[in-house]
């Protein structure tokens, strides 16, 4: 069997890490404790191996919005090279836009967590059975479209096994390693589609089974010359739990950095903070989001200003970076109140950051109602490969798209600018200097392949 992760479109300002998606390697690993040869292709890393995909008889496609066009290309040419192939989808997009999967090449469609369901799938096809038996499945049947009831999320993360990277074609070049130790979100914020696709009930690995994760990277990956990325999208949510996972990371002296996404009240848990710092923790990734009270109250973020400038003020005294995560484009938002966030990021001296524009994904909260107000542009332009946060696909309450447009390139390059640069290599913090150097060569690199979409916001939409 194969799986395939599409590759990005176009150049991504952020996309330097090469790091895959977690999902297929679980998936992978799930089959592979089935007793099938399983292959992992992710274009960002590899090229596909297109004789293993002549031979194959069931492929699966992960996908991401940004990833669809490409996963709908990828399908079709399988099918052109292979017609008994089936092809299965699963991911954030499709799990809100099935049909749209199944019109695409998608034989089936796998909606929100996949384990169980993949798992039913193929032991139904092996024994030829009844698809439409199976919770959480789209696939299609004498012509109509059928979507079974949804399954419940995976409630024991302890079952799941440690994801083998081995799999992946190309591993050994791998540099970030991503592992989970949870799922879910206790928020629910407008533009996220995390509470959609896991739940706000956060559901957590064992700190010991998590411990026996890294074990099992650490004696086929050497961490030590890696950097482990945890992919919680709230890492110490469950404080007790968090404590102890770091406690256990630190008794086993473990000698690799690590990164994580946290939330702004982290602040407040300083023996967490203590313990990150102890075990190599050495960027928090942070919801920031703004720094105009009136957007953050339309993002529903459960944070403040002074929030944001107290943690910003606390985190840096442990010596941990904080790589700031804006989204630009709030209805609340002006031109002023963009610039006063990009100056004010910089004037409380972010580490890093990544200014997004606002992404309306399937399924959101924000999709809903700027499809019912007609302002997404998505059918207007091209589709759904902008929606990767580096591309206005909306129209903005207060300003026209072309200026969001324009906003957000301007805030990268008033953020790394020469002096913050120069900063940088004065405190020796190399990192952020090749962040700054990474960022504004792909910028570069940005507006050049993207010559004909930035003309079109400005002769449509300015």
């Amino acid at each position: 069997m194969i799986l395939i992760e599409p590759e990005s479109f176009g150049v991504n300002l952020f996309d330097y890490t090469k790091m895959p998606l977690l999902g297929l390697p679980i998936l992978g690993t799930i089959l592979k404790q089935m007793g099938i040869k399983v292959k992992i292709f992710c274009e960002n890393i590899s090229s596909i191996n297109w004789q293993e995909i002549k031979k194959a008889d069931l492929v699966g496609i992960t996908v991401l919005t940004s990833l669809a066009p490409r996963a709908y290309e990828l399908a079709a040419k399988i099918k052109k090279i292979n017609s008994k192939c089936r092809i299965m989808m699963g991911g954030p997009h499709v799990s809100f836009c099935s049909q749209e999967a199944l019109k695409n090449g998608a034989d089936f469609v796998i909606r929100h967590e996949g384990e169980k369901t993949l798992k039913k799938l193929v032991n139904c096809l092996r024994d030829k059975g009844n698809p439409g038996d199976i919770k959480g499945l789209s696939f299609k049947k004498n012509n109509q479209i059928i979507h079974t009831p949804a399954r419940n999320n995976y409630q024991n993360l302890n079952q799941l096994p440690t994801p083998d990277f081995s799999l992946i074609k190309n591993y050994e070049k791998l540099k970030f390693i991503p592992l989970q130790t949870s799922r879910g979100c206790p928020h629910n914020c407008d533009f996220c589609s995390v509470v959609q696709m896991f739940g706000q009930k956060i559901r957590h690995r064992s700190p010991d089974r998590v411990i026996r994760d890294l074990n099992k990277m650490n004696n086929y990956f050497d961490l030590e010359n890696k950097h482990v990325f945890f992919v919680d999208d709230n890492f110490s949510a469950n404080k007790k739990r968090t404590e102890i996972l770091l406690q256990r990371m630190k008794m086993f002296n473990y000698d690799f950095e690590w990164s994580t996404q946290e939330e702004i009240n982290i602040y407040k848990k300083e023996n967490i903070l203590n313990l990150m710092k102890e075990t190599g923790c050495k960027r928090l990734y942070i919801g920031i989001e703004s720094f105009n009270p009136s957007s953050l109250k339309e993002y529903k973020k459960p944070q403040d200003v002074n929030d944001i400038s107290t943690a910003i003020e606390v985190i840096q005294k442990k010596d941990i970076l904080i790589h700031g995560m804006f989204v630009l484009g709030a209805d609340n938002d002006s031109k002023d109140s963009i610039l006063q966030t990009v100056k004010t990021a910089a004037k409380k001296r972010i580490d890093t950051a990544q200014f997004f524009v606002l992404v309306p994904l399937p399924g959101t909260k924000v999709y809903q109602r700027l499809k019912k107000q007609g302002r997404l542009l998505v059918d207007k332009m091209k589709g759904w490969e902008l929606f990767g946060g580096q591309h206005v696909v909306f129209k903005p309450q207060n300003l026209s798209p072309y200026e969001l447009q324009k906003l957000q390139i301007k805030a990268f390059k008033k953020f790394y600018n020469l002096k913050n640069s120069l900063g940088w290599l004065k405190k020796r913090k190399f990192n952020n200097l090749m962040y700054a150097i990474y960022g504004r060569i792909s910028l570069r690199k940005w507006k050049n392949h993207n010559h004909r979409f930035l003309n079109i916001l400005k002769k449509r939409y300015s």
